[in-house]
């Protein structure tokens, strides 16, 4: 009797661990993220993901638009959409933890921010 009742606890206690880990597993997945473009600007303009997460940026806008980080002092951007057309798309998937500041080329006024976690 009392070796059922310790296999019954034990067999609940690893089912609960695996419900568990199963939570913790999903929640961290990649996720997409979308940016849209539109009035000339970045919506949302802040935005916080996660190192592995993708952001799509969607131009709604007419006008050609660019999402370009600021360039650090090596002179290199982090990423660089090119051109995105109206009804275009840009999608990245974020490789690194850290603050990205970015604008669009045609549009110095654009502005936005990209927290990566």
């Amino acid at each position: 009797m009392l070796i059922r009742k310790i296999s019954a606890a034990l067999l609940m206690t690893a089912a609960l661990s695996g419900a568990a880990f199963a939570q913790t597993s999903a929640s961290s997945s990649p996720t997409t993220h979308t940016i849209t473009i539109k009035n000339f600007g970045f919506d949302p303009a802040d935005l916080t993901v996660n190192v592995g997460d993708t952001i799509e940026w969607k131009n709604t806008d007419v006008y050609t638009h660019t999402a370009t980080t600021t360039k650090d002092a090596s002179n290199s951007a982090q990423f660089d959409s090119g051109n995105i057309r109206k009804d275009g798309t840009y999608r990245y998937v974020v490789k690194a933890k850290g603050t990205y500041n970015y604008y669009c080329t045609y549009h110095p006024n654009m502005k936005a921010k990209l927290e990566v976690k």
